[in-house]
């Protein structure tokens, strides 16, 4: 894990050395992302991925971390007015954590979007769970985001 991480913060580094994204800067309101790791799993190195490769792609990012109760994710919605929440799993354990997670957004905070990624998780999970999208790897979260990103903001 501290070799993952040691790699991580070179790849972070060597991101903000060489941003992609161009042109103008966006609120959290206006185009933020929460990114949580869910409930009971302690496993974010692959939120952080995610996190590092949006951001150089011009969203704000609220990231919750890992562990995260469903109940932060929904008060960080409503607090920020947040379109979409990215959720990782990495346990095959911590999948009802999401779809809890999932279940909470969709009764408090029906209008927001949800992604979901992690080593566990496949299309036929996220689509049981009732994912809006699943991200295979961190391209396509980012795919994701701008296709939502233009179709919200004019």
């Amino acid at each position: 894990a501290q070799a993952a991480q040691a790699g991580f913060e070179e790849i972070k580094n060597f991101l903000a050395a060489h941003p992609k994204a161009q042109g103008e800067s966006f609120t959290l309101e206006q185009r933020g992302i929460v990114l949580a790791t869910v409930h009971g799993d302690v496993h974010d190195i692959g939120k952080n991925i995610v996190k590092v490769i949006l951001e150089n792609y011009g969203f704000p990012v609220l990231d919750l971390g890992r562990d995260v109760p469903a109940e932060k994710v929904v008060e960080a919605v409503k607090a920020h007015h947040i379109r979409l929440v990215g959720l990782s799993a990495l346990m095959t354990t911590t999948v009802p954590s999401m779809e809890e997670t999932i279940r909470q957004l969709r009764k408090k905070a029906p209008s927001v979007k949800v992604m979901v990624g992690g080593a566990v998780l496949t299309q036929e999970y996220a689509d049981n769970i009732g994912a809006d999208f699943y991200g295979k790897d961190a391209m396509a979260s980012v795919r994701y985001a701008t296709e939502l990103a233009e179709s919200l903001i004019p």
